[in-house]
């Protein structure tokens, strides 16, 4: 029988994943090349909170806003000035790919001088950063703090895409420019600006995990590289160009690898907790294997399928 505080742990790390994987699909539908820098936004909207929290007494979840809207904003300008121009020019996935890992060093290596430079200049602690907070009670029950603001930040953002996309002149832009950007250039779409729009949300959704983070584990600048398996695990299993799929594959691997660990962990089998990033990358390959378009892509050829039989 798994604990019900490990089932609480598992569905906010999944939370975390789905937002997460939300953001780095949001990049990937624009150029086609998995975004590696992705995972430097959690660890700005991190240390966003983390410096309200120290330095006004804010605390952390009421800084998700600003972690949004700046993390956003960085996505943004990477995009309309390095990675748009460079499509533009004609580079290759591949130039891409390295133009993102470069992208990766320098947003890393600026959050590594500005929290050596803060403890440094202010004396305070600004590596492997946490803010303990206390349960909520609900009724009868006590629910810890990260789980609930998880999983109404995961809940907002699902049903808000939910609206836009079906609803809105913009959510009709961005469902064309995803699935036929040519075709939906003849209809007058502006798909450069759906880009641009999709890269802002890609930073901002991830970024708003920050403030979530550091109450749930400690963190420091290499946190976005940590997740950024877990990320690309989640989206791949999921369907990585699907938003849907970044859903499904979020809770599938964030639940397999908590619970799975714990399972693995129990006699006869006794594995240590420290290999349990190893259940990501195994649930990747697997999926790259059996359904390298992913669940959703499965589950739409399947439904294909029974209607041809019928």
């Amino acid at each position: 029988m798994i604990p019900s505080d490990l089932l609480m742990n598992a569905l906010t790390y999944s939370n975390m994943l789905v937002l997460m994987s939300l953001g780095l699909t949001f990049s990937y539908i624009t150029l086609k090349v998995p975004n590696f820098a992705q995972g430097d936004f959690i660890a700005i909207g991190a240390y966003i909170a983390y410096t309200s929290y120290i330095f006004w007494n804010l605390h952390p979840y009421l800084s998700i806003p600003s972690a949004f809207l700046i993390s956003g904003g960085i996505s943004l300008l990477m995009f309309l000035f390095i990675f748009s121009p460079l499509s533009k020019k004609g580079f290759k996935v591949t130039d891409l790919m390295i133009a993102y890992f470069a992208a990766e060093m320098i947003i890393r290596s600026a959050l590594l001088i500005y929290t050596d430079y803060m403890q440094r200049t202010f004396s305070k602690y600004f590596s492997n950063i946490l803010i303990p907070l206390n349960q909520v009670r609900v009724g009868d029950y006590s629910i810890p703090f990260p789980l609930l603001i998880s999983s109404i930040l995961t809940i907002t953002i699902l049903f808000s895409f939910l609206i836009v996309l079906n609803y809105t002149k913009l959510g009709i832009s961005l469902r064309a420019a995803i699935q036929n950007p040519e075709l939906a250039k003849t209809y007058g779409v502006n798909v450069e600006r759906v880009y641009a729009i999709s890269w802002f949300l890609a930073g901002g959704i991830t970024g708003m995990t920050g403030p979530v983070i550091v109450t749930f584990f400690p963190t420091d600048p290499n946190i976005g590289w940590t997740f950024l398996v877990r990320i690309f695990a989640a989206s791949i299993v999921g369907g990585i160009d699907s938003l849907l799929g970044a859903v499904i594959g979020g809770f599938f691997v964030g639940i397999s690898e908590v619970t799975g660990i714990y399972v693995l962990s129990q006699p006869p089998i006794g594995l240590q907790p420290v290999y349990r990033v190893a259940i990501p990358f195994i649930l990747m390959i697997i999926a790259l294997l059996f359904m390298p378009r992913g669940i959703v892509s499965s589950i739409d050829r399947a439904i294909i399928r029974l209607r041809e039989k019928k």
